[in-house]
């Protein structure tokens, strides 16, 4: 329900007492337990993933990475430590997927891209986890996604209670903030070498009543998820533009590249 005017403290005070003490303490219970949950976190972290226990990655592979052309990739979210209710559902994680997928589509040395279940990745299954998942799918390559989203909620400044014969509403009482960071790290499987990464981040302010709270905050949560999805997949899209260009010079990256491919332009001349 939406006011146009700020109501005094003598209207909040006689709707409260109208109310009556049951409905006030039922009103405050509900503020509470909505402040008791006023940041929520959920973390899918890569370097957990692949590096279960340690804060900072060790050193690069010295291992050439050594990619037949085309080759065949696979798109996967790394596990997540998140509550039931704030995680991302595994169409949500597919969907976002296939804008991942998309940036690789146009570029004629990627063969195949595959769509990894999220249930195929175990928490700090490492590079023993992928290289499990690649034989299974026949994969060389694999992007993995990554996200750190926050969600803060709290009560401004002017809310106050409306009393109906329902329940008790909190007016433009409870504001929430969502801010998501999103990443694609993609591997070599087989020599575990990064090849390139891509990020994208997002903000997003809003407001809701006590009872619909819930349901805003879960929008504005899928909303952050897909601005910072679409920003990290532009990067991405430089990002595989860029190693298309600096493969074929970098001394950590061999090439092996069918009859008639040329490596400078990033296609076939052979007839099909």
């Amino acid at each position: 329900m939406e006011l146009t005017r700020r109501p005094t403290r003598r209207q909040v005070a006689g709707w409260a007492s109208a109310a009556g003490l049951g409905w006030a303490l039922g009103g405050v219970a509900g503020c509470a337990s909505m402040n008791q949950a006023n940041k929520q976190r959920q973390v899918a972290s890569v370097l957990s993933f692949l590096f279960p226990g340690k804060e900072e990655p060790p050193a690069p592979s010295s291992q050439v990475a050594v990619l037949n052309v085309p080759f065949r990739i696979g798109v996967a979210f790394v596990p997540d430590n998140t509550r039931a209710d704030m995680r991302l559902s595994e169409t949500e994680r597919q969907q976002l997927a296939t804008k991942v997928r998309d940036a690789f589509a146009r570029f004629p040395f990627v063969s195949r891209i595959e769509t990894v279940p999220s249930l195929y990745l175990e928490p700090g299954g490492g590079f023993a986890n992928l290289d499990r998942v690649g034989a299974l799918l026949n994969l060389d390559v694999i992007a993995l996604l990554s996200y750190d989203q926050v969600q803060h909620a709290d009560a401004s400044g002017w809310s106050f209670l409306y009393w109906t014969g329902v329940g008790a509403y909190v007016v433009e009482g409870d504001k929430f903030e969502v801010l998501t960071a999103v990443e694609c790290t993609v591997f070599d499987i087989r020599s575990h070498r990064l090849l390139m990464r891509a990020a994208g981040t997002a903000g997003n302010k809003g407001g809701a009543t006590l009872v619909g709270f819930t349901e805003k905050a879960r929008e504005a949560r899928g909303k952050g998820f897909a601005q910072a999805m679409d920003q990290m997949v532009t990067n991405l899209q430089g990002e595989v533009q860029a190693f298309r260009e600096r493969a074929p010079k970098d001394p950590m990256i061999r090439l092996v590249l069918p009859p008639g491919y040329d490596a400078a332009a990033g296609n076939s001349t052979a007839p099909k």
